[in-house]
């Protein structure tokens, strides 16, 4: 499940897409704290239960002190976007550990594959464990027809066997839990990593 070290010029681009999506572009599905917000006061805005809400918001450690002006995801029609902004949210909190480690515990410490395998089981898609495995569910998608929330699947070896899957964020970004190194990335689909070591794409949404 350990993608290959990324090109210097990769993780620039990196650096870029994130500051990108912490601006303007941060999806309707998620809600700006406002003076006097809680967590159980938002998710009766948004028809949720508490626990569904502290689950999808695992950066808020006291769900009665919640910083204003930060972002708190939940659920919408748009289960695609939903489940963006929660993998979003996780960026500076997951550390990659391969599978099978002691401290193996999605969706902290985990690899990418139970990474994205517990992301989507928040929004009641039930992937297998491996990436190998992910790659055999859904609707194959090339790159060109790619949509936010589709799996991405990558191979660093001769073989082209699969080693890696990501997720699309959609306008040219995907994200996921690269390595041990790195952690969770916000990337271009246009990087020179990415180009080179793609293979397809699957649609489970």
């Amino acid at each position: 499940m350990r993608a290959s070290k990324i090109a210097k010029n990769v993780v620039i681009g990196a650096v870029t897409a994130t500051i990108l999506f912490t601006g303007t572009q941060v999806a309707n599905a998620q809600h700006k704290v406002k003076k006097g917000d809680t967590l159980y006061k938002i998710s009766q805005q948004y028809n949720m239960t508490l626990k569904d809400i502290i689950d999808l918001n695992p950066q808020f450690e006291d769900p009665n002190n919640i910083r204003v002006g930060a972002r708190v995801t939940v659920r919408t029609a748009d289960i695609a976007t939903d489940l963006v902004d929660y993998a979003r949210s996780l960026q500076d909190r997951t550390t990659y550990v391969f599978g099978g480690q002691e401290n193996y515990n999605p969706p902290l410490n985990t690899d990418c594959s139970g990474w994205t395998q517990h992301i989507y089981y928040m929004f009641g898609i039930n992937l297998p464990r491996t990436s190998a495995e992910q790659a055999t569910m859904g609707t194959p998608v090339t790159f060109d027809d790619m949509k936010k929330g589709d799996l991405m699947f990558f191979s660093t070896r001769d073989d082209k066997e699969i080693t890696h899957v990501g997720i699309y964020m959609g306008d040219d970004y995907w994200i996921s839990n690269l390595n041990s190194e790195k952690d969770v990335e916000i990337l271009s689909t246009w990087g020179t990593w990415t180009q080179k070591h793609f293979l397809w794409a699957q649609r489970v949404i």
